[in-house]
């Protein structure tokens, strides 16, 4: 096993180039995490992200995403990560998505060299989705990378250790 700092999400670019990208989309935001060597795929990294989160957060992304968003959320099932349908799964990239009344989301990870990003991207149907996702907005741009921080250390096979500070 390998010892290494603890991996941390961050914002970065949405990819102007992603294959899986809505034709058209109101909201977009990215974030990434280091994934070092790890061989999960971009489905399990999803998973290990929302399905792994601590109970009570699974439980108020689910409220959200069926109750405020209203997203025709989808069983617990191999066809589902947290309600969401996969779209689309390989081992380097897979697509859920979401949709209801008031919009569609779309959740894209991908594996790149050396990391995992997290794409999501919102469509609203209705103007009432835009005030709604707006009101969202702030948390989901705090959860997102927590979640993708918690899966990077869940990574099997790897140690985390605290930064060591100079004395």
């Amino acid at each position: 096993m390998t010892a290494v700092q603890p991996p941390r999400a961050r914002r970065t670019a949405v990819p102007a180039e992603e294959p899986l990208a809505p034709p058209a989309y109101d909201y977009a935001d990215a974030f990434e995490v280091p994934s070092g060597d790890d061989d999960r795929t971009a489905e399990e990294w999803l998973r290990a992200g929302l399905e792994g989160s601590p109970a009570a957060l699974r439980g108020l992304i689910r409220l959200v995403h069926g109750r405020v968003l209203r997203f025709a959320l989808g069983p617990e099932s191999p066809d589902h990560v947290l309600g969401w349908k996969i779209l689309s799964s390989s081992p380097d990239v897979a697509q859920l998505g979401a949709e209801g009344p008031l919009g569609r989301g779309l959740l894209v990870g991908r594996k790149v060299e050396g990391a995992v990003v997290l794409v999501t991207y919102a469509e609203y149907r209705h103007r009432v989705g835009r005030v709604v996702w707006t009101l969202v907005m702030g948390v989901h741009r705090r959860v997102a990378p927590y979640l993708l921080t918690r899966a990077a250390r869940s990574s099997p096979g790897v140690v985390m250790r605290a930064p060591q500070h100079e004395h």
